[in-house]
């Protein structure tokens, strides 16, 4: 029983054959403070009907005295996975964290104090990359990893946002029925969902003090991950940014991308004598652009990430 006028907070995780790491992710929300300003629980879903990490997630729930809902989503897509754990949410705070990144014990208490400070709907924190051994030298110089980090209490735009750290109250889903959207099943559902709900007034602010950390495996050191994931997130930009424009906007953002293509074209051949750290970045932008030319055709070059 929680106690009255006491914040509640759900920890929303998605999970996909990553049991280690998601046991990892466990013990460290174990040690979160709360200086008794709230109580949280946990809720796992699943995204394999065969369920892989039930057996881990009661092992943990047990070990940890963790109070942990588990549930499966069969639909194999990142937006029907987070939709089944807001509905399972019970608190009226909403954290949501990938079930390959860990936060520090100050994680929670510190996004919760950021919301009430600014009187905001929600705050995100940056996530750093962490590497179990030391990856190659283009991954770091070109910094293939990293992600914009913006002042503490910045009100952030739509598209500056993502949910690898996020502290939400639970009225942003409630009071409109906002829900991930399922046609975004390979990626940008996150982003898509933040710009619906800036749309509709709620606002959001960065805590650069509130960091998660995001363990890059080695399988995320080869060059054709960064290629495929900007597959990905040309072709899920164009659905939920670019396709309910008008013809005018359509056409420039068109042209826009066949100019980029033409200068990465051009661009190439030098940049091999360059090292990896640009050419690899021209061809990630690259496929960016030609894979948002080719979603205007209905053309999806990746139809599921599994990677």
């Amino acid at each position: 029983m929680f106690i009255m006028n006491k914040d509640h907070i759900s920890i929303c995780i998605c999970t996909y054959h990553r049991n280690n790491l998601l046991a990892n992710l466990l013990k460290k929300i174990k040690d979160q403070e709360t200086d008794n300003l709230f109580d949280f629980s946990i809720i796992v879903i699943d995204n394999d009907p065969d369920a892989p990490a039930k057996e881990i997630v009661d092992e943990y729930r047990n070990i940890l005295n963790l109070n942990i809902i588990y549930d499966v989503e069969p639909i194999r897509s990142i937006p029907a996975a987070r939709n089944h754990a807001i509905y399972l949410a019970t608190g009226n705070y909403i954290a949501i964290i990938d079930d390959d990144e860990f936060p520090p014990s100050q994680w929670l208490i510190t996004l919760l104090k950021a919301i009430k400070t600014f009187n905001v709907d929600g705050a995100l924190g940056p996530v750093y990359p962490f590497f179990d051994h030391k990856p190659p030298n283009w991954i770091i110089k070109g910094k293939f990893c990293e992600r914009p980090i913006y002042r503490t209490g910045s009100l952030l735009e739509w598209y500056q946002t993502r949910t690898g750290n996020v502290l939400l109250k639970k009225k942003v889903f409630d009071d409109h029925n906002l829900r991930f959207d399922l046609k975004l099943k390979t990626g940008s559902s996150d982003r898509e969902f933040f710009k619906r709900a800036t749309q509709l007034g709620y606002k959001f602010v960065f805590v650069a003090e509130a960091p998660v950390y995001e363990i890059i495996p080695p399988e995320r050191w080869k060059k054709i991950y960064y290629i495929k994931r900007s597959v990905l997130n040309g072709y899920n930009t164009y659905l939920y940014s670019i396709k309910g424009n008008g013809i005018r906007k359509q056409f420039a953002s068109a042209i826009k991308s066949i100019i980029a293509l033409m200068i990465f074209a051009i661009l190439f051949p030098f940049s091999l004598f360059l090292g990896p750290r640009l050419y690899v970045r021209i061809l990630e932008k690259g496929a960016y652009h030609l894979s948002q030319l080719l979603a205007r055709l209905g053309i999806e070059l990746i139809k599921n990430r599994d990677f």
